[in-house]
């Protein structure tokens, strides 16, 4: 692990965090909670000014920071802590505060994606970059060469790996008609789909991926734009987290990442420049989103359940069982982190 690398995981972190938190803050201010306190970074506390009722605290660990409300332990109860308490608030109120931090990240992640549509947006671009071409392949026989754009297979467009891939193996052991595009002229290229290739060279002998072009919007149509992206990965995400709970009921391995996989990728994001690192920090804040409001005891979504809970039942649960309940999402969510850095790092190092 460089430095460097840790510097900027750490930024990332303590960005999304911070923003998170900051959505609690200034929704739990409008609705006239009083905040005791709001952090940044982990204490213990290095720094501190009071502005007002709030005290303002710089610590030790950097990052992401939080945020301390008066009346927000579940020991609290109506009757106590005066009219700026949170424990006094509506359901509504307590709710919209709770679910203020996922808007937060999902404004971010809005100001982000149209920051990079309007300095310039990395898009697919609708075919297939071949980007390594293996010695005595047949790719290398029909003279594949790096930087070829792959456009069909036997007359179907190509747009992405995914196409061609599925494409491919529909073939195998067949020779495929390639459509291929090199210095602005395109022609047809007839090779052999092996059936049963080295491995790790695949069926034609080249590595691919999808071929991306930079595309700048006018200043008032990037927010727009951003919009729209914001919202087609966030469906994306909820349609993974299902596909996700699905298949663990079904007793089917998942692909989930911990912290170490996020840093792992954050450092091999980064290298490719800011706009990378960016998006990739968009995406992350959308991940943020869909997951802290998940219905676990110890996230957000299950802080918000409760509410939903005492709306059914007309009364609140006892601090004591709500606190226990946490308590064990905690520990679920701890025991999680710990299996899953355990597996990257077996993974990444």
């Amino acid at each position: 692990m460089e430095l460097f690398d840790i510097l900027r995981f750490i930024l990332l972190l303590s960005v999304l965090i911070f923003v998170h938190e900051g959505g609690h803050f200034l929704l739990a201010k409008l609705a006239g909670v009083k905040v005791e306190e709001f952090g940044f970074g982990i204490p213990p506390r290095l720094w501190g000014r009071k502005w007002g009722d709030t005290l303002y605290s710089l610590n030790l660990l950097p990052i992401g920071g939080f945020v301390r409300l008066k009346g927000e332990e579940a020991g609290e109860t109506l009757g106590f802590g005066g009219a700026d308490s949170f424990a006094v608030k509506s359901k509504l109120r307590r709710a919209l505060i709770i679910a203020a931090g996922a808007l937060g990240n999902l404004i971010l992640a809005w100001i982000l994606f149209s920051v990079l549509w309007g300095v310039g947006n990395l898009v697919p671009a609708g075919k297939v970059l071949v980007s390594e071409v293996l010695k005595g392949s047949p790719a290398a026989e029909a003279e594949f060469r790096e930087g070829d754009f792959i456009l069909s297979l036997n007359g179907t467009s190509t747009p992405d790996v995914t196409d061609l891939v599925s494409l491919t193996q529909a073939n195998l052991g067949k020779t495929v008609v390639l459509k291929v595009e090199r210095a602005g002229e395109i022609r047809e290229v007839s090779v052999l789909a092996r059936a049963t290739p080295p491995q790790g060279e695949g069926p034609i002998g080249f590595a691919v991926e999808t071929a991306t072009e930079e595309v700048r919007l006018p200043f008032w149509q990037a927010p727009w734009a951003g919009l729209s992206t914001t919202f087609e990965n966030l469906g994306l995400m909820v349609k993974g987290i299902g596909s996700i709970i699905t298949s663990i009921f079904r007793g089917e391995e998942v692909a989930v990442g911990g912290p170490v996989a996020i840093y792992a990728l954050t450092s091999a994001v980064a290298d490719g420049g800011v706009k990378p690192f960016l998006s990739f920090m968009a995406i992350l804040s959308l991940n943020l989103v869909v997951v802290n409001l998940l219905p676990i005891p110890a996230l957000d979504g299950g802080r918000i359940l409760f509410i939903a809970l005492e709306a059914l039942r007309g009364k609140r649960l006892s601090a004591r069982t709500e606190q226990l309940v946490n308590s064990l999402g905690f520990a679920f969510l701890l025991l999680l982190i710990v299996l899953l850095s355990i597996r990257d790092l077996r993974t990444f190092f």
